[in-house]
């Protein structure tokens, strides 16, 4: 048998402490586990818990049970949304309030401090009114660019000339 451990198959251990495997796997994994210092913890360790388990026994339950959780699921109802908020600081006691409520707070300042944006000057706008003429006087002076750049290319021989 191969060892559970080292091919990461630790459920069969499980199984095998619970008792769930049948008696060909688990006479293999006996002899496995007379011999492998590995699994051999793990096993005990699993048997420990289904004995712990097993000897356990639940509370038994009040008669008055039921009656007792039905009237505080209707107390509960009747809650508003703030009580339901508040209830479980209720029973806190100052001592363990402060603290949080000063932490609180602290983090509440904090976040205001680092997300305040200080004064910001107007923005200017973003879209300017142009001319006619102006725009035309640009279309020319590019097209006279445009000239120059291609005669200098042409007198260089340059063969990448517009």
């Amino acid at each position: 048998m191969n060892c559970p451990m080292e091919d990461r198959r630790p459920a069969i251990l499980v199984a095998y402490a619970a008792g769930e495997l049948d008696r060909e796997t688990a006479s293999a994994l006996e002899r496995h586990l007379a011999d492998c210092a590995a699994c051999r913890p793990v096993a005990a360790g699993q048997a420990a818990v289904w004995k712990a388990l097993d000897a356990w026994e639940a509370p038994s339950v009040s008669p008055d049970f039921d009656r007792r959780l039905y009237r505080r699921i209707d107390e509960g109802a009747r809650l508003s949304w703030w009580e339901r908020l508040t209830r479980p600081f209720r029973s806190m006691p100052l001592r363990q309030a402060l603290p949080l409520t000063a932490v609180a707070g602290l983090l509440l300042m904090a976040s205001l401090l680092l997300h305040r944006t200080g004064p910001t000057a107007p923005v200017a706008s973003q879209h300017e009114v142009v001319g006619a003429n102006q725009v035309e006087s640009t279309l020319d002076d590019l097209d006279l660019l445009r000239q120059l750049s291609t005669a200098d290319s042409a007198e260089s021989g340059h063969p990448d000339a517009m």
